[in-house]
């Protein structure tokens, strides 16, 4: 069929992998895409073959299947309008382990299309692509969960991808979308046993913006965020929460040793040897901390989230330089 930029607009807008896209950012992914039709029975593509491919039903069916140890046919997933598969071969560019074939005669929009790759879409149009990977992040988190084989051959390579995407830059702890998306799974991972959140602000951070700029204060939070991670144990997930606020889930952990934990995070950072981040100054970093624990403090994460900056903003508004948990 002829390519449309507007009929490929309008099949990109039902698929929920580019729900977040603004129409001028569907138009750029519209034109890295074309349709392509297939007759009932024709191969889309073959075990072992590699493209990196995105594959939207427009009409149509497509079955993927891939062989038994008997050699006989095993189907693995099905496909219908308004539908799309193929999203792993974005990610991983590594041989295809199933066959794809035209149930019915069916349009597919791919892509890319034959003529570029999606590596060159992702350094060309960053932001778009952070939006896409995001999107794609929790589809395929959801698909991993459920029995498709040809999926969780490839689980270590996505676990490895969500951990890159979900980090802070700047620090390299967790960013704020891993607090949002998984600390509830992890709260459920550790059911039965208590879960306790520390959130942690400087209290003089405007002072060093302000006074030595946003370069030093870009070093202040790596500083703070090295002093946490060091702090913690292992198991123990330090991530910056928003601007100079920094959260730490404590798993297995009471309210007693998560304010022990606490007290260590207060002390290391009144320690910090500043002097190489401010030269000729004795500053010293002093911080208020809140504390809760699931589930003495709240039934869910979010509720959890909120009654700990409660006691981080009571912690500061005494003063600051001190810890205060929840009742």
């Amino acid at each position: 069929m002829q390519d449309n930029i507007q009929d490929k607009i309008e099949l990109l807008k039902k698929v929920d992998i580019f729900s977040s896209l603004k129409i001028k950012e569907l138009s750029v992914v519209a034109s890295y895409s074309h349709f392509y039709n297939f007759k009932i029975g024709e191969l889309i593509f073959t075990e072992g073959s590699q493209r990196e491919e995105l594959y939207i039903i427009k009409e149509g069916e497509v079955n993927i299947s891939k062989s038994s140890e008997n050699n006989e046919r095993v189907e693995l997933a099905r496909f219908i309008s308004n539908e799309f598969f193929g999203e792993l071969d974005l990610l991983d560019n590594t041989p295809r382990t199933a066959d794809a074939v035209a149930e019915k005669e069916a349009t597919l929009l791919i892509f890319p299309h034959k003529e570029v790759l999606f590596q060159d879409i992702l350094q060309k149009h960053p932001g778009i692509s952070a939006l896409i990977l995001h999107k794609l992040l929790a589809i395929i988190a959801g698909r991993i969960r459920t029995v498709n084989s040809h999926i969780s051959d490839k689980t270590p390579w996505i676990i490895e991808l969500r951990k890159h995407l979900l980090k802070d830059k700047l620090t390299g702890l967790y960013n704020r979308t891993f607090l949002d998306e998984d600390f509830k799974t992890l709260v459920k991972e550790h059911e039965g046993s208590s879960t306790s959140l520390i959130l942690v602000k400087p209290d003089n951070f405007k002072y060093i913006n302000d006074t030595f700029g946003h370069d030093t204060g870009d070093k202040m939070l790596k500083t703070i965020a090295g002093v946490i991670r060091a702090a913690i144990r292992n198991k123990d997930i330090a991530a910056r929460y928003r601007g100079d606020e920094f959260a730490v889930i404590l798993l297995d952990t009471g309210s007693k040793n998560a304010s022990i934990v606490a007290e260590r995070i207060r002390s290391m950072m009144f320690d910090i040897d500043l002097s190489t981040i401010i030269k000729n100054s004795d500053f010293k970093i002093t911080v208020s901390i809140g504390i809760t624990t699931y589930p003495e403090h709240a039934d869910n994460t979010e509720i959890l989230m909120e009654k700990t900056a409660q006691m981080m903003f009571v912690a500061r508004k005494n003063g600051g330089d001190r810890i205060i948990c929840a009742p």
